[in-house]
């Protein structure tokens, strides 16, 4: 596999945005293919291109910000790693306010861009941005998925059978290669230390330019102690007191990691429809493959041990951070939500459509399931009634099974084919 010959399925929602867009803006963590994407979408397209990571353009952006961005007029420029100079935000706010003609700017950053403590410029109505995931699984086969729309479809049962079930060993290598560019096609060897210097670049280096936290040097010791349950929800007092950071001092330093798009919130669900629902965010780490070179985990060992319970948090967190991805192409939108209750009754994740239907997604490591696994998925179909569109019970098994009205098993491959 050539990463850098690999199609990423964002490109037409990029192309888009440069036709009616001033400003469009790329986001997302360090060395995902930002820079790769812009300049496939610029090959038609009259441009210039810089990138903040050269000393000598830094030094000019930062001496003279209005003139760096007025120095391609006739086409579009496109700048990287724009957050080493939030001062540029301010002006090219300032030119798109001269002349607001679609496509003049196509701006990168390893950071959530419009969030940096040096910028206070919105570019409200002037920019699009849009968030740049590591590779997915379909497009690492070459593959535009489309698992929210087939939800919506009569045929869907007939389309997931028609789909190819995986084999516990081809879950575990897709956990440990992840999603980043670089790692594929690595040996476990020079994976991990490609992450190794990845995660002391990006914790170490880039959060101590982008923030005025304090402490900094716990950033990397709170991402490693996230990393061992990679899908969790958030109690910020027990993070706080095994991280013995202050509990006050906890929202920033997540936010960071946020911001540096190494994970995501999931807002909890449920509170209009249940008083025991629970109103704690769930976190998933953006990238299974960062997280097993974090904990020293191979695809072999995930295949072979018998306690589910590292492989199921793992497959938890690559079905969720597939369907974010997906959101970003797909012809549906939809928003994602998590559910827990005081009961302990959980759903791992709940997809609200467009059209204000839901979905509820279980995720189980093992390839056989029982009812009790189904009991957070009726609880959902019960709470919803007529909003509840389906209940599917991701597991490693084979089979697409009806289990009842409206809920079914279905094998975890079938999201990204």
């Amino acid at each position: 596999m050539d990463a850098k010959m690999i199609n990423r399925n964002i490109e037409t929602l990029v192309n888009d945005t440069l036709n009616d867009t001033p400003v469009t803006v790329i986001q997302g963590a360090r060395q995902v293919g930002k820079s790769t994407l812009a300049l496939m979408v610029s090959k038609h397209r009259k441009c210039m291109h810089v990138t903040l990571d050269s000393d000598i353009a830094l030094t000019a952006a930062k001496e003279n910000p209005y003139e760096f961005v007025s120095q391609f007029p006739e086409g579009l420029l496109i700048i990287d790693e724009i957050q080493r100079c939030p001062d540029l935000l301010k002006a090219i706010k300032l030119s798109v306010d001269e002349n607001r003609k679609p496509g003049r700017f196509l701006i990168t950053g390893s950071a959530n861009i419009l969030n940096l403590r040096k910028s206070n410029e919105s570019l409200a109505g002037r920019a699009e941005s849009i968030i740049l995931q590591p590779f997915s699984v379909g497009e690492k086969n070459g593959i535009k998925e489309s698992f929210i729309t087939t939800l919506m479809q009569e045929n869907m049962l007939s389309s997931f059978r028609d789909m190819a079930a995986y084999s516990r060993m081809q879950y575990s290598e897709l956990i440990e290669s992840g999603g980043y560019p670089e790692a594929q096609n690595r040996t476990d060897k020079r994976r991990k230390a490609y992450f190794k210097n990845y995660i002391t670049r990006v914790l170490d280096h880039d959060a101590n330019e982008l923030s005025g936290l304090a402490h900094l040097e716990l950033l990397k010791k709170l991402y490693i102690m996230l990393a061992g349950n990679p899908s969790q929800i958030y109690v910020r007092a027990n993070v706080s007191r095994i991280m013995a950071i202050p509990e006050s001092s906890m929202n920033g330093y997540m936010r960071l990691l946020e911001d540096l798009c190494l994970l995501h919130f999931l807002p909890a669900w449920g509170k209009n429809y249940s008083k025991r629902a629970l109103s704690r965010p769930k976190i998933v780490l953006s990238d299974t493959g960062l997280v097993c070179s974090l904990h020293n985990i191979t695809g072999s060992f995930l295949a072979k041990i018998e306690n589910g319970n590292q492989l199921g948090s793992l497959l938890e967190t690559l079905v969720i951070s597939e369907i974010i991805k997906q959101r970003s192409w797909s012809e549906t939108d939809y928003t994602l939500y998590h559910y827990r209750d005081s009961d302990n009754k959980e759903v791992d994740l709940i997809i609200e459509l467009d059209n204000g239907k839901l979905v509820a997604l279980e995720i189980k490591a093992a390839s056989s399931f029982s009812q009790k696994d189904l009991s957070g998925l009726k609880l959902l179909k019960e709470l919803l009634g007529n909003r509840f569109l389906c209940g599917l019970l991701l597991y490693t098994g084979k089979d697409v099974t009806p289990l009842g009205e409206r809920l079914y098993a279905v094998p975890i491959s079938t999201i990204w084919q």
